[in-house]
């Protein structure tokens, strides 16, 4: 006498083949889902951004290095933003600032923090001091009009310290520095002990000292 296959297995095996296909079909389709996703563009985190937009972590060059006077091989004609603290002159090669992610410079100048922020599109030159003795922590942060600068997640006119997030009417937290843009030699011949800063990329800044 033979034995008749059960019946009754098939139904449930067929359930369980069904089911760890839509379970295998869903994780598929996760997992396309979130590769798609990483492949797009970032998206603009604010409608203010308009020419460029800097991400969250960019930030402004620290107390760069920079050479004295007689070892900086600057041309005559070039343009320097020169600032002085208590008789201490310091200059900061212009075209090293126009970089986008260069605009900011946060020094420390004889104990008193000096930042030099330039917009190249706007030939927009400024320069922040607040209290303290450590660096400002201005950023970069977009562009609308002008550049707008970070400061712990606000944004800021570079041109007028006014708020531009529209959180509240609050300006810029910082004073203002006066400055001079002039040539080298002009900068110069009136600062002989000054020292300059030539940018990041200058084969000369290796040889340099820290700022102070």
């Amino acid at each position: 006498m033979t034995k008749r296959p059960s019946t009754t297995r098939q139904p449930v095996r067929t359930k369980l083949i069904i089911v760890g296909s839509v379970l295998v079909a869903a994780v598929v389709a996760l997992g396309l889902d979130a590769l798609i996703q990483s492949m797009r563009p970032p998206q603009p985190t604010s409608a203010l951004v308009s020419g460029y937009h800097i991400t969250p972590d960019s930030i402004g060059i620290i107390r760069p290095r920079t050479v004295a006077a007689s070892t900086a091989r600057l041309p005559e004609d070039e343009m320097v933003i020169g600032v002085r603290i208590h008789g201490k002159a310091r200059a900061y090669r212009r075209a090293a600032l126009t970089p986008i992610l260069d605009h900011v410079v946060n020094d420390v100048l004889d104990v008193v923090p000096v930042s030099v922020t330039y917009c190249d599109r706007t030939n927009c030159t400024r320069v922040f001091t607040d209290d303290g003795s450590e660096p400002l922590e201005l950023r970069v942060g977009a562009y609308l009009d002008g550049m707008l600068l970070k400061l712990h997640g606000r944004l800021y006119r570079q041109d007028t310290g006014a708020a531009a997030d529209h959180v509240d009417d609050n300006p810029l937290p910082y004073q203002t520095l006066p400055f001079e843009e002039t040539t080298w030699r002009q900068w110069r011949s009136e600062n002989p002990d000054t020292d300059v800063y030539l940018g990041r990329s200058n084969p000369a800044e290796s040889r340099g000292s820290g700022g102070n």
